[in-house]
Order: structure tokens, then C-alpha cells, then sequence
């Protein structure tokens, strides 16, 4: 205990030096706020990135310097900035009420002096467990720190699955809501499916959530049961079908974010980064595919995916998922283009590398190879972005020619969640 109080004083000497520094300008300490002596649990660090994400979008340019430091009384974020110190107070308190989160984190402002919650006359905060005061229950030791870590861990799980899948949801809808699109249903018509449409996707996505939700939730819990992730896929292939009236709408999306979301999430709750996202994906995708390829030559019954693989050596999602989905990270943020064109750059990338064998079944292989390096030429000459009346005119002809990058289209969502999220992996 005595390292914490000697880590405690050196923070209130570090807050004293940078007053002095930054005299005319506020300061804001980010730490998470937990109870017993480690003070930075591995579960709980993605919540001091989840808030450092709300603080840097609410003040975005007002912050003039921005640092981490460690400390055994909780690393903390420290920011610099241009606006007066009461008005920062009041959103930083609006940031630590926006979701349950908020009661695990301090964001203390200074300004010549410290600037708290009375000096604004605002209420005090509330206790983790109960409606009293938390300073009160601190103070009289109310709660164990066993009731404590159960109450965090059961608010934390909630926050992640309910957050993660949110993302998921909207990102599915990003996909579809997206045009030009090369021959697959969007918001805009069908593209070349004559038997589906927007509103089929929409009831698909519907019928699907519960089950993603159980992917997310099956990652944080540290399962190792393949045979459950198998059996959660089938019953979302299930819902799918039964509400499409057995049109395959996202077949291959619920594959691939078996793989994706259960080890997304467990990355996230216990700060493993993105080398454990990369390398825990191909170690379940082998447990989960196994040596399909090499006895899909005696299968019976075959699929386009199957035929694929024996013909051209074409391992399509499976492939990806086996490769880690290594294109998904390889892809560039394309932070330099419009918001509104990001999302096409990316699924123009994806089509100029991704053995889609979508295509092939529309079409052939000479086909994908066509469309390969016509995208490659395009990511060269500046994607979109700097082509796109070229981009509208290719679409409305691989609509004419019957192509439909649907592998893309589900590498897509994925590569839409992991930039949505991918923040919370540092």
C-alpha cells in the first residue's frame, strides 16, 4: 500500500507541475477508479481507451498535448487543453453519466486548482452498488470488495456485449446502405439478386442479432468449445433462412464473424491486443475447420466453395479466416478520404486482393481475375476517391455481367468493425 501512496503523491506532484507549465490552459486526468491494490487489472484497461476515445471526440483540437503515464496507482492520460476550466468540468461529468462505465473511471480537471463536482453545485456521485453516496460507502467500507468485483464484472460484460454488438449491427448496415456496389443489394436495388433485396437483408440482420450477440458473449466468458461456436452458427443459419423464406442472405457473414466477434470481445475485456486478435483467430479457425480441405474431395454432395478449392485451389472465406483475416488488418484506414467514400475504398481493396469465389459461381475464374486487376488499377490511381465516375460505370456493368463480390461484401463488415473498435485493442 505504501507504493500506491508514494504513486498517489507523485501524481498530485506531476498535476502540480503541469499547472505550472500550462498555466492559462485546463488540465483533465483520466484513471480508472477501482477498488483493492492492483489498480490496473488487464479487464478492465479497455475502459480507460473506451473514455480516452470520448474525451479526444469531445474536445478534438482544444487538446494542445496529450500523454500516458504509468503508475501503480492506476495509469492515467493526461490532456492540455484550450478552454476554460468549469466548462471542461461540466463535459467531463456529461462523459462519466453517459453509460454505467463512467462510475469506473476519475476525470478530474484543474485549472490553478483542482475543480470538482461542488465547486459546479453538481450531485455527487452515485455508489457502484447501491443509491448512496459513493464517497459514503467508501468511507464506511460498505460494500466487500467481492460484492465490488462481481458488480464490475457483471456491468463490464454488459457494456462490452451491448457496445460490440451495436457496432456490429450498424456496421452490417453501413455495408448495405452502400453504392455504387458492384452487383450486391443495396438501399439504391437488388444488383443482380433477383431474389432478395433490401428489406430481405434487413429481416435477415433482425433475425440474426441474437445469435452474434451470443458470439460476443461466448468470447468474453474464455470458452474453449468450438462445437458451441459450430452450434450458435447453425442456429443463426437457421433464423436466417427461416425468415428469408430460404433465400442466403448472410450466410457467409455469420461464418466469418464466428471467428471475428467471440475473439474480438475476449482481446478487448482482457487487453490482448491486436497480435492475440490475429494469431487466436487462425488457431480456432484450424480448430474449426480442420481438415476440411483435404477431404472435401469425397464429399458427395459439393459446394460452389468446394468445386472452387478442387479446380483452382481457391480456399475462398474459410482461406481468410485460416490466413488470421490478415486483409482485414492489411487495408488501410484510408483516413486521408472523404467519410462518406471510406467505406467504398475499403471494399474496392478487398476486391483487388480477395479470391471471391462469389464471382466465380456467377460467373468464372477468368472473371475473378479480371475484376482483381481492374481493382488493383483502381486502388493504384487513388481508389474512389480519385475515380468516381469510373467506379458508378464499372458497377453498372458488373450488374449487366452478372458478377457479385459477395465475399468482399462480408470482408467488408468485418474490416468496418475491427475500425470501429480497433481503439479499444491498445
Amino acid at each position: 500500500m505504501s507504493l500506491i501512496l508514494e504513486a498517489r503523491e507523485k501524481r498530485a506532484y506531476h498535476i502540480e507541475e503541469l499547472m505550472k507549465e500550462y498555466k492559462y490552459k485546463t488540465i483533465v486526468i483520466l484513471k480508472s477508479n477501482v477498488p483493492g491494490a492492483d489498480k490496473n487489472p488487464n479487464k478492465l484497461k479497455f475502459i480507460c481507451n473506451l473514455y480516452d476515445g470520448y474525451i479526444t471526440r469531445e474536445f478534438k483540437k482544444k487538446i494542445t498535448h496529450k500523454d500516458q503515464v504509468r503508475s501503480l496507482d492506476g495509469n492515467y492520460v493526461y490532456y492540455v487543453i484550450e478552454e476554460e476550466g468549469n466548462i471542461v468540468k461540466e463535459k467531463a461529468i456529461l462523459i462519466e453519466e453517459a453509460n454505467i462505465l463512467g462510475k469506473l473511471v476519475d476525470i478530474d480537471v484543474y485549472n490553478e486548482k483542482s475543480i470538482t463536482r461542488s465547486t459546479l453545485e453538481c450531485e455527487m456521485r452515485k455508489c457502484l452498488i447501491c443509491d448512496n453516496y459513493s464517497h459514503i460507502c467508501v468511507r464506511n467500507q460498505t460494500h466487500t470488495q467481492e460484492e465490488l468485483f462481481k458488480k464490475i464484472d457483471e456491468i463490464t460484460e454488459e457494456f462490452l456485449v451491448n457496445h460490440i454488438l451495436n457496432k456490429v449491427i450498424k456496421c452490417i448496415y453501413y455495408e448495405l446502405d452502400l453504392y455504387p456496389k458492384f452487383g450486391l443489394v443495396s438501399s439504391h436495388d437488388s444488383g443482380v439478386h433477383t431474389d432478395m433485396d433490401f428489406q430481405t437483408f434487413v429481416n435477415s440482420t433482425f433475425a440474426i442479432k441474437p445469435y452474434l450477440k451470443e458470439y460476443i458473449i461466448y468470447g468474453l466468458h474464455d470458452v474453449e468449445d468450438p462445437e458451441k461456436l459450430r452450434e450458435i452458427g447453425k442456429r443463426a443459419e437457421t433464423a436466417m433462412f427461416k425468415t428469408t423464406n430460404n433465400v442466403n442472405t448472410q450466410k457467409g457473414l455469420i461464418f466469418i464473424l464466428g471467428f471475428f466477434l467471440p475473439v474480438l470481445a475476449r482481446a478487448i475485456r482482457n487487453n490482448l491486443g491486436l497480435v492475440y486478435l490475429k494469431k487466436e483467430i487462425i488457431k480456432l479457425s484450424k480448430l474449426i475447420i480442420g481438415d476440411y480441405f483435404e477431404l472435401v474431395k469425397d464429399k458427395k454432395v459439393k459446394t460452389h466453395g468446394d468445386i472452387a478449392y478442387l479446380e483452382y485451389g481457391l480456399k475462398g472465406i474459410r482461406g481468410e479466416v485460416l490466413n488470421g483475416l490478415q486483409l482485414i488488418f492489411e487495408i488501410p484506414s484510408y483516413r486521408d478520404r472523404m467519410t462518406n467514400y471510406i467505406h467504398l475504398e475499403y471494399l474496392i481493396h478487398l476486391m483487388s486482393e480477395l479470391d471471391d469465389t462469389t464471382i466465380i459461381n456467377r460467373t468464372n475464374y477468368e472473371t475473378l481475375k479480371e475484376v482483381q486487376k481492374t481493382m488493383s488499377d483502381l486502388v493504384k490511381s487513388g481508389g474512389y476517391t480519385n475515380n468516381i465516375s469510373l467506379v458508378e460505370n464499372l458497377s453498372n456493368q458488373y450488374k449487366e455481367r452478372n458478377i457479385s463480390p459477395g465475399g468482399s461484401a462480408d470482408m467488408l463488415v468485418v474490416k468496418m468493425i475491427y475500425e470501429e473498435l480497433k481503439y479499444l485493442l491498445r
